[in-house]
């Protein structure tokens, strides 16, 4: 017996559904409630959405970067032992100079033969070792040392003239505060007055 053929399902009008949650509009977080007034507290929220938003970008970028490290092949054990036994061999090559020869220059060795001075004594070089006499370097700070050192002594002047000036004051004011019986010490005045005319004219010297 022939098997029957399956009823084919008749098209209808309705078109399936997408995923509910595919077609769902991803909302954005909020810091604080929405409806808050433009001022500081508003303010403060938006700062501290950026903040986090910034930290989540660089978080990702983060995973990303590690990501392509651990997935980039890294040179087997062996590879890098032989790249450092290598370097270790070019240095000592290098390290390893050839021993000067003993044979003097036959300039030299008819120079040394006639018994006539070195150049070097000839050109009048001082020292024992036919060195120059040179000037001490100068330092390489010299300048900044030089400033600092007015600095220091620009300060410690302005400290001293505060000092003076605190001092006077004072001192003018005990003058002033009359005796007992209520007269105007005019002697001490006069020997503030004094001293402070003498250090405008030691100054001003």
């Amino acid at each position: 017996m022939v098997p029957k053929r399956p009823l084919e399902k008749a098209p209808s009008g309705k078109k399936p559904q997408p995923d509910a949650t595919a077609n769902k509009k991803r909302k954005g977080f909020s810091v604080g409630p929405a409806n808050l007034p433009d001022g500081t507290y508003r303010r403060k929220a938006q700062k501290i959405k950026a903040d986090l938003i910034q930290k989540a970008k660089v978080k990702k970028e983060y995973a990303k970067v590690k990501a392509a490290e651990l997935a980039a092949p890294q040179p087997k054990q062996f590879y890098l032992r032989r790249e450092e036994e290598e370097r270790k061999d070019e240095d000592g090559k290098e390290q390893v100079a050839e021993p000067a020869g003993l044979e003097l220059h036959p300039d030299r060795q008819a120079m040394v033969d006639s018994g006539e001075p070195a150049p070097e004594q000839v050109e009048g070089r001082g020292g024992p070792g036919g060195r120059k006499n040179r000037k001490p370097k100068p330092s390489a700070f010299a300048k900044e040392m030089e400033i600092a050192e007015k600095r220091r002594q620009a300060a410690e002047k302005k400290r001293e003239q505060r000092e003076f000036r605190a001092k006077d004051r004072e001192a003018m004011a005990r003058a002033k505060r009359p005796d007992q019986h209520g007269k105007r010490r005019l002697g001490r005045e006069s020997q503030v007055l004094l001293s402070r005319v003498q250090r405008m004219v030691g100054e001003s010297a």
